[in-house]
């Protein structure tokens, strides 16, 4: 498998130009609307004053190729992003983290495989990039994106060093607990230390609101490879059908053409959706998600 270095800028440029209908058409489905992508240059360096010179808000999304990481940078001064890029609710969340995977196919070489990808709205680019770890002889595409009558350039750009660090600032921000104010007394009020509600509750943990409120073990268990399957149709065969099965024969399955596949993660399935065509890649999009199933056991008295 090839490195991320800068001898595939080439190669990136080609798969950009290959991928280029289906980037627009992710770009779409991400922030709504008619989007064009044309491949400008491929480069050495993002600008002639390097990170810094990407100053200024805007969307970055990061994908992990081995130890390094690349970068696809679109600045807000494009006009681009839609208004809720920046403070995403979680369906929005989803979307950013779904452009970025649907990057990952599209604009890297076959010789090359991202690991993991991630978006953020970063409040200024070029100091997310240096604490990134890019540097002054970084790779460049300039990919040329226009839509809702304006025009603006996606930057790719690589290797960074150290792209675990890439969102730091923001995952510090939205992890720091806002510590409620204190509410005094009114004057001439007699409140009890033990009316309820004046103290925690011994023992009291507080409830679970994001990842990082796990404690470390549970952490770890989210770093645990599972199975996961699209499951086209199944049925039952008898044995002496399955044992006649030969190159030509045909299994008629009782499920519609337009009904959904269905995603299984282990032995449970756990959303449904349809097939999309990511590039020359197959893929899968989630149109909803599947609730466990609910298990009652009948409570009997002693007797009856």
């Amino acid at each position: 498998m090839a490195e991320l270095n800068l001898d595939i800028a080439a190669e990136v440029a080609a798969a950009c130009r290959a991928g280029a209908e289906e980037l627009a058409a992710a770009l779409g489905r991400a922030f709504g609307g008619a989007y064009t992508v044309a491949v400008d240059a491929a480069g050495s360096s993002p600008t002639a004053g390097g990170a810094a010179a990407l100053a200024g808000p805007g969307l970055a999304l990061l994908l992990r190729i081995g130890d390094a990481g690349l970068a696809a940078v679109l600045p807000e001064s494009t006009g681009l992003l839609p208004p809720w890029c920046r403070q995403p609710d979680a369906t929005g969340e989803n979307r950013l983290a779904t452009l970025a995977q649907e990057l990952g196919m599209l604009v890297v070489p076959e010789s090359v495989a991202a690991s993991g990808a991630g978006a953020r709205y970063v409040a200024d680019l070029g100091v997310a990039l240096a604490r990134a770890g890019l540097g002054s002889d970084a790779a460049t595409v300039s990919l040329s994106i226009a839509g809702d009558d304006r025009t603006g350039e996606m930057l790719l750009v690589w290797p960074l060093a150290q792209p675990e660090r890439m969102f730091e600032s923001v995952a510090a921000t939205a992890e720091a607990p806002t510590q409620p104010a204190e509410v005094k007394p009114a004057a001439g009020s007699t409140a009890s230390a033990n009316e309820p509600g004046s103290r925690p509750l011994a023992g009291h943990r507080p409830r679970v609101r994001q990842l990082s409120d796990l404690p470390g073990y549970a952490r770890s268990l989210l770093k645990i490879r599972v199975p996961v399957s699209v499951q086209l149709a199944a049925k039952k065969e008898l044995v002496h059908e399955v044992i006649a099965l030969a190159p030509g024969s045909i299994i008629k399955f009782d499920k519609g053409c337009d009904e959904s596949l269905e995603m299984i993660v282990g032995e449970h399935t756990i959303a449904e959706g349809e097939a999309v065509k990511i590039g020359e890649k197959f893929g899968f999009r989630v149109t909803s998600m599947l609730l466990p199933r609910e298990h009652f056991v009948p409570a009997k008295r002693k007797g009856a």
